[in-house]
């Protein structure tokens, strides 16, 4: 009996073990991204007009490659006709997501405040570690086609 507790104990930190090194070999792969002096970035600006005409918002997009084209990140920034500022950054690997931060803000002119901001972690396409610092979270479904339809209507990878 105490045999097949130690089993089942040891078996469970192993899990956990692998689960906290994939996680830190994202941020690895995150952090050496951003150090990277050999990638190109564009950027494409979408303005948001009102019922008048008048800009009331508008999205920046910054996109990173390296001279083959391949897609390491994207950054979509965006505010809203709502008072609301989203700020989303995607990061590929071998074209497919693995990394996401996604922070919302509510710009109303008596407050700022952050409504939102997750960190979502990916292997494989599949969701394996979520970090909401706010109580409020991001659907992980959400995210990963939002990045994956960024990535192929036209921004780096096609």
């Amino acid at each position: 009996m105490k045999k097949a507790i130690y089993i089942t104990l040891i078996f469970g930190i192993l899990i956990s073990c692998s689960g906290d090194k994939t996680i830190s070999e994202i941020q690895k792969y995150v952090n050496g991204i951003e150090s990277r002096t050999d990638l190109n970035e564009s950027v494409t600006e979408f303005n948001t007009e009102n019922h008048n005409g008048e800009i009331a918002g508008g999205t920046l997009i910054y996109e990173l490659t390296d001279k083959d084209n391949n897609l390491y990140r994207i950054t979509k920034e965006s505010s809203n006709l709502n008072d609301t500022i989203l700020n989303y950054e995607f990061y590929y690997k071998n074209k497919k997501l693995i990394f996401a931060k996604v922070i919302k803000f509510s710009n109303n002119l008596s407050k700022f405040d952050t409504i939102v901001n997750s960190e979502l972690y990916y292997k494989n396409g599949k969701l394996i570690e979520q970090i909401n610092q706010k109580p409020n979270g991001m659907d992980s479904e959400y995210v990963k086609l939002l990045a994956e339809s960024m990535a192929v209507e036209g921004l780096g990878t096609e």
